[in-house]
């Protein structure tokens, strides 16, 4: 989009409106990045996106082996258009290749220079209160009941859990997920991690944000600037 197509927009949209998309941008990160393997319980799964919304977290990886991420609308409160979700699913003839998306989630993860971390209530997973963020990093959560796959935890650098003393034995994901946000996110700010989002990264989301906002809107007034353009 040219500069002066982006200008033409902004003025069809209240300067508060574009303003509120600037304030959300100066506290927006890929320094965290979360990612839910094969969970499938709607109520969950958009719940996760509103923690990521509200924390900052820009980008959501979903890996869909054996079920489809198909958050609710309204419980995400469109928490998901304002994200950028990269989803990895693989068509498989058998079980034995089922590591396949979740692979490629981590090799693109890794590639983009992330440590993984994966939760875990395995002996050896590390307190939430332990874990100390030094990089990018990324979070993976399992399926309800499930968890985290074995494949996932063998590929992780590190596991980590929430402490708990109770009976129960898990905390919901949703409610885990922003537990470990609030830690990460928290580290983030106290510590002098240069951890915001590039300016190029900030005008790239501005002008989708742009787009979005303006819904059907956009057709025709893009039909009426190319019109203004060619007189």
């Amino acid at each position: 989009m040219s500069e002066t197509l982006l200008q033409f927009l902004e003025g069809c949209i209240a300067e508060e409106r574009l303003q509120r998309f600037r304030d959300v941008l100066s506290h927006r990160t890929r320094h965290v990045a979360l990612v839910l393997e094969n969970v499938f319980h709607v109520h969950n799964a958009s719940a996760c996106l509103r923690t990521c919304d509200c924390f900052g977290v820009q980008d959501v990886h979903t890996i869909e082996s054996h079920n489809s991420f198909e958050p609710n609308k309204g419980v995400a409160l469109g928490a998901s258009k304002w994200l950028t979700i990269r989803r990895y699913s693989r068509k498989l003839s058998d079980d034995k290749n089922d590591t396949a998306a979740t692979s490629d989630c981590i090799k693109h993860l890794r590639d983009h220079g992330y440590r993984i971390l994966a939760t875990s209530p395995r002996q050896n997973s590390k307190p939430l209160d332990e874990v100390i963020i030094d990089g990018k990093t990324a979070v993976i959560f399992g399926a309800e009941q499930m968890g985290v796959s074995d494949f996932a935890i063998s590929q992780a650098d590190d596991l980590i859990h929430i402490p708990m003393f109770g009976f129960t034995e898990s905390f919901n994901i949703s409610v885990s997920v922003a537990l470990v946000l609030q830690h990460l996110i928290g580290q983030l700010n106290a510590n002098a991690t240069d951890w915001k989002i590039s300016e190029a990264e900030k005008h790239e989301l501005f002008e989708k944000w742009v787009r979005i906002s303006l819904g059907d809107k956009l057709p025709p007034l893009l039909r009426r600037f190319e019109e203004s353009r060619a007189k």
